[in-house]
């Protein structure tokens, strides 16, 4: 046990002060309460003196100034040392080692027309998409997100350790899916921007491009150079250029703008290679400084509290009360009562009084979400309230780098209600095989996970009595495949009939599918009216009217409403593009 001694052995006196000096001021009242026990014996002394000699040996018993001094001594003490606790002395700096947070990789993908270009086989854009692969194949160890842009850009998977589902989205990439062609880098960076600024650890940006011209070097360095994250720029171009398809537009790098980069010391630029020692180089740079430990906060919580060593002598000396004789007149306890009647957790100073937890748990118990949400310490409790409060956003935020089952499952929860049914089925999936007993709650939400991801992406199926879905659609073109009977000239189709080329265009003959792939008919943008908000039906938010083979065109339909909700204004640069 630690001694008395021992505690005293690093006093300084230069740094000795209390954390909470106003607690000093209950002295006060603690002199008063003395003062009122001293006064009150006196009474009883004079009370004595009215009864006759004759009759006091009957009426009073017999007592000494030691019985009624250690009592108010003890009293008077064992308060001084509890107060003298409260308000913290302190002289030493305690060490708090600084919250450890890992970085996270954002890859921004060029999609522009130039990426089409063949100087790289098969194309810029499909070396890049392998290099994703092999980049995620090196295992960079950091949750990796996912952008793609053009004239506009566009999220395609938000942060994630499951890079299966980051290397699924990106075999689905291509440059007829984005909404505006050309390429905008400041409206990049501002997506970047937006995505990273949340992120308290120094991350990487990794930037696959083919050609950056000078403004974009100079909109780049001013942007890390006010940033914490570094930037790995990752080239996919010739010495020679290339001419970029259906156009007479030669795209080749100038050097100018390379060498500017290059001078920043938070800017790497890497050239592709026929290996993958390019993309390995980038995950291992990434690896070495995963993790990020921040700065200690420079307050009065890191200095080492004393004073809950006094309570011991306190509670000591206190325990006297209990012997026999030892009576005090408790005129205190009104004072403690009146002074405790106006301190609820609604009270002004409630804080004086109640842990900002307990104050949040009855918050949350009224409904109070948004506040409850403000005072909770955990992240846990913080995310149960912003999940009351509907705001799935700040759920996301604060559990996307919780590693516990539950943490995990609450994820998965916020994900589905965001939209986000692949992830929230890989949380679901991870918090399943962390914790035994929340497999059976994981796999319900998993089914319901697929059947709402089904219904987004499936044909409306209505009842009778839902018709909001007609006022989204009314701007929709709706053209019917046309049936008509083989003609007597048509060749009817037999099991052993040879068919060598399918037709590509015109009617069909019947309504059975033509292979295993079923195209349906679907929405080619989205109206002008559409808005995607968290009031709205499942339903209505449909974006195709069944589902496709190709995953791109459900991309596509999510970048085009994305730049009706973001980008309105942004033109086309060039029409033939």
């Amino acid at each position: 046990m630690i001694s008395f001694f021992n505690i005293l052995s690093d006093f300084t006196p230069h740094a000795f002060h209390f954390l909470r000096p106003w607690a000093l001021w209950l002295y006060i009242p603690l002199i008063i309460v003395v003062l009122l026990l001293v006064l009150s014996n006196r009474e009883q002394k004079n009370w004595k003196n009215i009864i006759a000699p004759a009759l006091r040996p009957y009426m009073f018993s017999k007592s000494s100034k030691k019985a009624i001094i250690l009592p108010l001594l003890s009293l008077f003490f064992g308060l001084f040392f509890m107060i003298l606790a409260l308000a913290g002395p302190t002289w030493k700096k305690r060490i708090i080692p600084g919250e450890k947070v890992p970085a996270v990789v954002l890859i921004s993908l060029d999609m522009s027309k130039s990426m089409t270009a063949t100087d790289i086989q098969p194309s810029r854009l499909e070396r890049a998409k392998m290099k994703i692969s092999d980049f995620l194949d090196a295992n960079p160890r950091a949750r990796a997100g996912l952008i793609g842009f053009a004239g506009t850009p566009h999220m395609v998977l938000p942060f994630t350790a499951d890079y299966k589902l980051v290397k699924h989205h990106t075999r689905s990439l291509y440059n007829w899916e984005m909404p505006v062609q050309g390429t905008n880098m400041a409206l990049n960076i501002g997506l970047i921007d937006t995505l990273m600024k949340h992120v308290e650890a120094p991350s990487t940006i990794l930037l696959m491009t083919d050609v950056i011209n000078d403004n974009e070097a100079v909109m780049l360095s001013d942007y890390i150079n006010n940033s914490i994250h570094k930037l790995e720029i990752l080239l996919f171009s010739t010495p020679n250029g290339a001419i970029i398809p259906k156009t007479n537009i030669i795209s080749q790098q100038s050097p100018t703008a390379l060498n500017n980069l290059k001078q920043n010391d938070k800017i790497n630029i890497t050239t592709i290679t026929l290996d993958k020692s390019d993309v390995e180089d980038i995950a291992k740079r990434i690896s070495d400084k995963l993790v990020f430990e921040k700065d200690k906060k420079q307050d009065a919580q890191e200095w080492d509290d004393k004073g809950i060593w006094l309570l011991f002598p306190a509670l000591l000396i206190l325990l006297l009360w209990f012997r026999k004789g030892w009576v005090v007149q408790w005129c205190w306890i009104p004072l403690l009562i009146i002074n405790f009647s106006s301190c609820s957790p609604e009270s002004k100073h409630a804080d004086w009084w109640y842990s900002a937890d307990y104050r949040a748990e009855k918050l949350y118990e009224k409904g109070n979400y948004e506040q409850a949400a403000e005072l909770f310490t955990d992240n846990i409790h913080k995310a149960a309230a912003y999940f009351k409060n509907e705001d799935f956003q700040s759920v996301v935020e604060l559990l996307a780098d919780d590693t516990t089952a539950i943490g995990k499952y609450n994820y998965g929860l916020a994900l589905a209600k965001l939209g986000y049914y692949d992830e929230a089925i890989t949380a679901f999936q991870n918090a399943a095989s962390l914790d035994a007993s929340l497999q059976e709650q994981s796999l319900h939400n998993i089914d319901a996970s697929k059947l709402m991801k089904d219904q987004a992406e499936s044909i409306l199926r209505f009842h009778p009595h839902i018709n909001s879905i007609d006022s989204i659609l009314k701007n929709t073109v709706k053209e019917k495949l046309k049936e008509h009977k083989p003609k007597p000239e048509e060749e009817q189709l037999s099991s052993d009939t040879e068919v060598k080329k399918l037709p590509t265009k015109g009617d069909r003959a019947s309504d059975e599918v033509q292979s295993n792939i079923h195209r349906a008919k679907e929405q080619k943008f989205p109206p002008k009216d559409f808005k995607m908000d968290k009031q709205t039906p499942i339903e209505t938010r449909v974006l195709m009217q069944k589902t496709n083979a190709d995953p791109g065109e459900f991309l596509h339909r999510r970048f085009e409403i994305q730049k009706q909700k973001y980008y309105p204004d942004v033109k086309q640069e060039k029409e033939d593009w």
